[in-house]
């Protein structure tokens, strides 16, 4: 695999009222095959969501996608958010019809770029990456502050610290720095990891779990794994758009993760990135692992409790008798289970693997079947 040690990382988000991102999802593309991590946050986003969500991504650039006329509103909106959060030296681009004498406003306000319907894909591209990079690395970590500095802003609640200490985790540090800085062992908040195949609905599933946590009044802290090109090394990280409720409440933490060319469902350092979140008073973790295989178990290795999402009618009973996946799981979540067959799923688990399995079925997509799942992962916890 072709990764670059420090991959720009791109936050896209669609700000404001419009609703549709077939543009915004072609660009995703043309990135991920131009060696670049892009973040997709979802449609309707607010100016405070999309600045948290580069905060929490510490992204090196921040896109946003305006079709709605409001952007001599918004994009302001969105400098000052970014000021905020300490993001106010990250550059932002700005893509969609944008009148001819609204452009100049834009680039006074300090947009960085313009991205009309006239600009070619490979024009794009070549900006971003042009704007990604200062002195021949990416931007997002300014050459003030140290690690040791991070972990202690961490440490008293600081957000803005905590989103570069992961990204010196992800992509500056070593092992031995890590420990030093982290120490080594399980975190104090137990954590809870997601696995399942392609399709099953993780993603949605986690939002729907988030937003009962929250209910109860925990702070969380979610790292989401998508798998990264074997070819280039991009990446599209869209699980924060299935989380687009959500990830905005202040009380969640919601960081996304290439894979970077790692087996087993994780990134290679996805085990301290939540050691970091630890050190941040979470009081629940998540990680979400890559769509995974029967063989992906390296989440166990970071979670105390692993929850395996499947569906009705993606295998039959031999599967479960498989070593692998199913062997590291403590709970079961039958998934999509207004499907038919579910209840012959359920019936399957508990005869091919265990009669004492703690198995739920939920349907992620309306929350039918969370209250018992949240119910299960916090008896777990402990």
């Amino acid at each position: 695999m072709v990764v670059a040690a420090k991959p720009i990382r791109m936050v896209l988000a669609k700000v404001g009222l419009d609703g549709h991102d077939r543009g915004v999802k072609v660009l995703n593309r043309a990135l991920r095959e131009a060696g670049i991590e892009v973040v997709y946050t979802g449609l309707w986003q607010t100016p405070a969501a999309a600045a948290k969500a580069a905060m929490e991504e510490d992204a090196d650039i921040l896109g946003l996608s305006l079709h709605s006329a409001a952007h001599n509103t918004l994009v302001p909106m969105v400098f000052e958010e970014m000021r905020a959060r300490d993001r106010g030296h990250v550059p932002i681009v700005v893509g969609g019809i944008i009148p001819p004498h609204d452009v100049q406003p834009l680039l006074d306000c300090g947009v960085a770029a313009i991205f009309g319907p006239e600009v070619s894909l490979d024009s794009i591209v070549e900006q971003v990456k042009a704007l990604g990079v200062r002195n021949g690395k990416p931007a997002r970590l300014p050459d003030v502050g140290r690690p040791e500095d991070w972990v202690e802003h961490t440490k008293q609640g600081n957000l803005s610290a905590l989103g570069r200490l992961l990204s010196w985790i992800e992509s500056d540090a070593s092992p031995e720095q890590i420990e030093q800085c982290l120490g080594s062992g399980p975190t104090r908040a137990a954590c809870i990891g997601v696995t399942g195949a392609p399709g099953v609905g993780k993603s949605t599933l986690i939002g729907q779990v988030l937003r009962e946590v929250r209910r109860r009044g925990l702070r969380i802290g979610v790292v989401a794994v998508d798998p990264a090109s074997p070819l280039t090394g991009g990446a599209v990280l869209g699980d924060r758009a299935r989380m687009a409720g959500i990830a905005e409440d202040p009380n969640v933490f919601v960081r996304s993760s290439a894979s970077r060319g790692a087996m087993g469902g994780l990134a290679p350092t996805t085990g301290a990135m939540l050691r970091a979140m630890d050190l941040a008073g979470m009081d629940a973790l998540f990680v979400e692992t890559v769509g995974a295989g029967q063989n992906d178990v390296e989440v166990r290795k970071v979670s105390a409790t692993v929850v395996l999402v499947m569906m009705p009618g993606a295998g039959d009973d031999l599967q479960l008798q498989k070593a692998g996946i199913t062997e590291i799981a403590n709970v079961f979540v039958v998934n999509k289970s207004d499907l038919p067959g579910a209840d012959l799923l359920v019936s399957q688990i508990r005869q091919e693997i265990s009669r004492e399995a703690q198995v739920v079925k939920t349907v992620a997509s309306t929350g039918e079947g969370i209250p018992e799942l949240v119910n299960m992962l916090l008896d777990a916890r402990g």
